[in-house]
């Protein structure tokens, strides 16, 4: 984590950041809301003394099929050299999509089960295979210290710990090497996944450490699953399972260490280093050997094992791609940064149409022009990048949020009538994927809840059924086209491995074309009476043609670094293609005479077969064992203590306080409970919290309670002198109890389409609150301009209008409207976009009656001069009722550098935001900086109060860089806002902040 010097203290620092973090961090971080699943679902439970799985009740066949993979990965040793603890698994089925996490606070592992178009082991395999081995992360990290710790504070200090300690890299690339060994795939056997890192290494050297580790806006990096595959793969080659046992093992047992997984890593690389150093080949690798051969210090070790990894593989990497030649043409593109091209299809107008992705771009039908890509139109997610041409009409598969529950969408047809300029989307209740042209119809892939796969033809409505055959027990059809006659030619996945097969539209009769295969295998299309496929027999993405039946075929084409989607042309003369490169994939072409005719020689991944030898056992179901299942009672189990001790954490104010505090998360996460006592914004003494958000209906229901001492406040009061009626105006401070009941229900509607995240959120709140025990204090009195305090024996009596006891109840009702485009990874803001709240509080019942207050804020995005530019508007009014009380806040933004008050108030706003400079650049371990953005401004305000009507204005700059800090995976944007304020001629200098919450 840093250099010798650093203190313990400052490491004390880190982890407390990271425990702020970690509450309100989406992805692997915990205390987080990753949705839910609609109410009407009934869940169903299998426990054993191993796990509990936790299932809607229409997936009971596959809960089983679950509980005895999950078995079989108990009850098996692995290179981590630890056994799983108890663990909770939710089953998440009735969405779209494909993925999962496991994390330990709350302790429990997701599994999203809808089956993508993907060619590795059988999904249901996949994914469990790969989250238990994060359940066998963190139990070897829950030991020693860590485990002390973790019984006084519960899950959630095991989580700092493993956030602040272990690179990202490692726990996915550890993940995926035990999928790759333990599977007869996984990604360590997929060239798609291994050809991202080969040829950046290859092409455009080995980056910094820490490029490598945080990512760049200026170049594609490839992702933490596959660093960390290399980096955790090839030092096991080289240093045995040992190097990462004992890091993890170091971690939790000396978590008080300053760096104590680098440290473990520096201790085995200087003890087997000199073994390796022993070989020529190891030695070559490096320009000046000799001063490399020892690990200095802690923070080097991490860095060194980097290069010592990538420096060997570019060595292999370019012996393997120096012998491979290019013999087809390229199609021409014009991009300046990473793009990939997807399906390049060409029409009979002779256009390429592709699907277009990239650093810059969020996702696009186009037309390829060797000046510059026509946009066809934007589409919504794919997570599959097939898309299907016909007659002037593009059809392909996104991403349909449901209107309420995160974890009810689907993926649905969406199509693009060309002649009409026409966009429209096909909801259905099951998901559909990898359309293709059937004559004047249409086919696709269809999964429903259940997992069960069909292939289906509908007329050009997508309305009329045509044709259905369904698969058996866990097949999957991937990538299906039609041969032009009576046949479809699909890929089938299963537990069995891949198979090319034939199915007849009109008798539905299946015929296998081969025999089943651990290779990947995708995309078949006919030309000519040939089947072409992409296959990665050569451990590297080729294409491949089968003529005789039963057989693989023959080596037709092969590029450096693979190539993908094989499309015929109209005429069937010529093959187009997607190659890739370390710019990305690019569109080629080759006339399909000129195909190679080679025999297939079947090449090994060297370390996805190293790391299977190393864990000594692959998976494969021998029995099929039928566990007790009973009914999983909701209302049982709201409550989910996993975590207390010092943090209070609010994910919906995006705050942390401290304290002592006790957390609560159910399992399905539909009630989030935090109650304790801490220091909250507010609240200089503490404060006794209670919050609760429940989740499980349409509505959001959230109660909240606080009740403390507020701080010192400071007004302004007529008093009367000791005997006289004489009045003077003084200035005192005052203290009081705040005792304040919250209820707020929001009605959210997700009415997301297209390329637009779009929402709709009424809200209606009710507050009560309690001000009590007004206690004054140092009483000051305006003296030739100066308040100077009051003697303790000043003839001052009373204090006229001194606040009582009050009780105040406020109504609050508003809706809030959101509309903005999906972004690139390199936008600042959306290229459009529009967010847009009404409100008005009052106080309706009886007591004291503080009139009311409206406002309206709206926010607009607009395109800059140039890409990745963009203008922001933002226009506010309030109108508070009363021109004298002032207890309802300020609900709109001020200008920069200004404070509005009043009770009329409006404010103007415009900036203009660009990238200046993207450094990728390090100070040392602490700071690693990726972009920087400037956002010159001009704002206005108005405000009217009971002694006058003023106009403000200011201009001026905000800088900022987007950052990480000691390496920790959270961006993190600092910088400052300087201006002038044209009222009092002033300059004004502000720092900024903001945290990310995504990783």
């Amino acid at each position: 984590m840093g250099h010798k010097h650093i203190s313990t203290s400052v490491n004390a620092l880190i982890i407390g950041i990271l425990l702020s973090f970690i509450f309100i961090t989406p992805g692997k971080a915990q205390f987080v809301d990753l949705g839910q699943d609609p109410s009407s679902v009934r869940w169903r439970q299998i426990k054993t003394d191993n796990f509990q799985i936790i299932y809607p009740d229409f997936f009971e066949k596959n809960a089983q099929y679950l509980a005895n993979i999950y078995e079989k990965l108990y009850a098996h040793a692995n290179t981590l050299g630890t056994k799983a603890q108890k663990m909770s698994m939710i089953v998440r089925a009735n969405g779209g999509v494909s993925n999962g996490n496991a994390g330990w606070a709350p302790k429990k592992s997701e599994l999203y089960t809808a089956p993508p178009q993907e060619v590795s082991d059988a999904w249901l395999e996949h994914l469990c295979i790969h989250e238990f081995r994060h359940i066998v992360q963190y139990d070897r990290v829950n030991q020693g210290f860590t485990k002390a710790l973790y019984y006084i504070f519960g899950e959630q200090i095991t989580m700092a710990i493993i956030g602040v300690y272990i690179p990202m890299w490692f726990l996915e690339g550890d993940a995926v090497n035990f999928e790759t060994s333990v599977g007869k795939s996984g990604r360590g056997r997929s060239p798609e996944f291994l050809n991202e890192m080969k040829a950046q290494i290859t092409e455009k050297g080995i980056y910094t450490y820490y490029k490598a580790v945080l990512g760049s806006y200026k170049d594609f990096v490839p992702d933490r699953y596959t660093l960390g595959y290399y980096m955790v793969g090839n030092s096991r080659i080289h240093y045995g399972t040992s190097i990462w046992q004992d890091a993890l093992t170091r971690v939790g047992k000396r978590p008080y260490g300053i760096t104590p997984f680098a440290r473990s890593l520096k201790l085995t690389m200087n003890e087997k280093r000199d073994s390796l150093w022993s070989s020529k080949h190891f030695q070559s690798l490096f320009i000046n050997p000799d001063s490399v051969k020892k690990v200095n210090t802690h923070c080097d070790a991490k860095r060194t094992l980097y290069r010592d990894n990538f420096s060997e593989l570019q060595q292999i990497w370019k012996q393997e791609s120096d012998q491979i030649n290019h013999t087809f043409d390229t199609i021409v593109t014009t991009n300046k940064l990473y793009t990939n091209y997807h399906y390049p299809t060409l029409t009979s107008s002779g256009e390429v149409i592709a699907y277009k992705e990239g650093l810059a771009q969020e996702g696009a039908l186009v037309i390829l022009h060797p000046t510059g890509d026509e946009i066809i139109t934007r589409t919504g997610t794919m997570y599959d990048y097939k898309f299907a041409y016909n007659d002037a009409t593009l059809v392909w598969s996104e991403y349909k949020s449901h209107t309420r529950w995160t974890h009810g969408g689907k993926m649905v047809l969406a199509s693009y009538d060309m002649r009409h300029k026409k966009y429209r989307r096909y909801p259905t209740q099951e998901n559909r994927y990898a359309p293709f042209a059937v004559g004047s119809n249409w086919g696709f892939v269809e999964v429903d809840k259940e997992d069960n796969a069909s292939l289906v033809i509908v007329d050009n409505t997508f309305e009329k059924e045509i044709f259905r055959v369904k698969g058996t027990g866990d097949e999957l059809f991937v990538h299906p086209s039609y041969d032009g006659q009576n046949n479809i030619i699909t890929i089938v996945v299963s537990s069995k491995g891949k198979q090319i097969e034939a199915i007849d539209i009109h008798t539905g009769k299946r015929t296998p074309l081969t025999a089943f295969t651990p290779y990947e295998i995708d995309n078949p299309i006919v030309v000519n009476n040939q089947i072409i496929y992409r296959g990665a027999f050569d451990a590297n993405n080729s294409l491949y043609r089968q003529t005789t039946p039963q057989q693989f075929g023959h080596n037709a084409l092969t590029s450096k670094f693979g190539l993908r989607y094989p499309i015929a042309s109209p005429d069937k003369d010529s093959i187009l293609f997607s190659f890739y490169t370390s710019d990305g994939y690019k569109p080629g072409k080759i006339a399909f005479s000129k195909l190679d005719n080679k025999p297939i020689e079947n090449k090994t991944f060297w370390i996805a077969d190293s790391m299977t030898r190393q864990e000594n056992w692959q998976f494969e179901l021998t029995s099929d064992s039928t566990y007790a299942s009973r009914k999983y009672n909701k209302t049982s189990h709201l409550f989910n203590f996993h975590s207390w001790g010092p943090i209070f954490p609010d994910a919906d104010d995006v705050d942390v306080d401290f304290g002592l505090a006790a957390s609560s998360q159910n399992k399905l996460s539909t009630l989030f409970l935090t109650a304790g006592y801490v220091r909250g914004k507010g609240y200089k003494h503490g404060n006794w919290q209670v919050k609760a958000t429940y989740k499980g209906l349409w509505p959001i229901l959230q109660l909240e309670f606080k009740s403390g001492r507020d701080d010192d406040f400071t007004n302004d009061y007529a008093i009367r002198i000791s005997g006289t009626q004489q009045i003077d105006t003084v200035r005192t401070t005052y203290k009081f109890q705040r005792t304040k009941g919250i209820a707020t229900v929001q009605f959210p509607f997700n009415i997301s389409r297209k390329n637009y995240y779009r929402s709709i959120t009424p809200y209606v709140k009710y507050e009560i609150q309690a001000l009590t025990g007004f206690d004054f204090k140092n009483f000051y009195l305006l003296d030739h301009n100066r308040w100077t305090p009051i003697s303790s024996n000043n003839p001052y009596t009373s204090v006229i209008g001194k606040p009582e006891n009050i009780k105040l109840q406020v109504m609050r009702y508003g809706l809030i409207l959101n509309n903005q485009t999906r972004m690139s990874s390199r936008d600042i803001y959306p290229r459009w976009g529009q967010r847009l709240e009404i409100g008005y509080e009052h106080t309706p019942f009886s007591g004291l009656d503080y009139g009311n207050s409206k406002w309206v804020e709206a926010r607009f995005y607009l395109p800059g001069f140039w890409t990745h530019h963009s203008w922001t508007l933002y226009f506010g009014h309030q109108l508070k009722s009363s021109k004298t009380l002032n207890y309802y806040g300020n609900q709109i933004n001020s200008p920069r550098g200004i404070s509005l008050s009043g009770y009329d108030l409006s404010t103007l706003r415009i900036s203009y935001a660009f990238p200046f400079w993207y450094p990728d650049a390090h100070v040392g371990p602490i700071l690693y900086m990726k972009r920087f953005t400037a956002e010159p401004f001009f704002d206005a305000g108005w405000e009217k109060n009971r002694y006058h009507d003023t106009t403000f204005q200011s201009y001026g700059i905000e800088i900022s860089a987007a950052t990480h800090f000691f390496r920790l995976p959270f961006p993190i944007n600092v910088g400052f806002r300087t201006g002038y304020e044209t009222k009092k001629k002033s300059m004004f200098v502000d720092m900024l902040f903001s945290v990310a919450f995504t990783i």
